[in-house]
């Protein structure tokens, strides 16, 4: 007899991460805070001594050390994922890997966050580049990834003040923060499919719902 309740499964995301893994924290304590609805089922790091994995290991988490993008593919290609989270992965995705998780909207299923207002400052040191032209705004952007060097769609943007930073690091503390809100609580409606895509001109643009 049906009970009329609706079963909705939990999100499946695996984690690139390449360092620290702050915001592989800020993710792992959102979804322990239910603020954020996911099951962390992989975590995976090219550096054997990224202090990432330990937190992963401390959570029970399974992890992956390896710098092999086909084989880093082939492990996530066996997992049913709902989308790939990069959280400070720092190699280029190939083409051919960002395409192993094509959506048939038109995107990739790989979120990335990244230290500045995109299209500003793609690539390494973006907090460095900002501070260094002595903007007084700075940003950070989570955006679906495409095979270019953080061009693909937009997804969610927060800008902040760097006006009265006396150095990189005082830039690099205040983002960290902005980060650590901003990816779990643009993450949990990507993840919901909570979004529409629709195109601008020749480019995808990400409106949530």
């Amino acid at each position: 007899m049906d009970s009329g309740l609706v079963i909705c499964s939990i999100p499946r995301i695996a984690i690139l991460a390449s360092g620290r893994g702050s915001n592989f924290e800020a993710i792992a304590n959102a979804i322990e805070a239910k603020l954020l609805v996911a099951e962390i089922v992989l975590v995976i790091s090219d550096r054997p001594k990224a202090l990432v994995l330990e937190k992963a290991k401390e959570r029970g988490l399974e992890i992956l050390i390896e710098k092999d993008q086909a084989k880093i593919k082939s492990a996530l290609l066996k997992l049913d994922l709902d989308y790939v989270v990069l959280a400070g992965f720092m190699r280029i995705l190939s083409a051919e890997f960002v395409n192993a998780f094509s959506d048939p909207r038109g995107f990739a299923r790989i979120v990335n966050i990244h230290p500045s207002l995109l299209p500003e400052f793609p690539g390494l040191d973006s907090y460095r580049k900002a501070f260094e032209k002595k903007l007084p705004r700075t940003g950070v952007t989570v955006h679906f990834v495409d095979s270019g060097v953080d061009t693909g769609p937009i997804c969610a943007q927060h800008e902040f003040s760097i006006a009265d930073c006396k150095s990189v690091g005082e830039v690099e503390q205040r983002g960290l923060a902005v980060e650590h809100e901003l990816y779990p609580r643009t993450l949990h409606w990507i993840l919901q499919d909570q979004f529409k895509i629709f195109k601008k001109g020749a480019k995808l643009h990400v409106q949530p719902h």
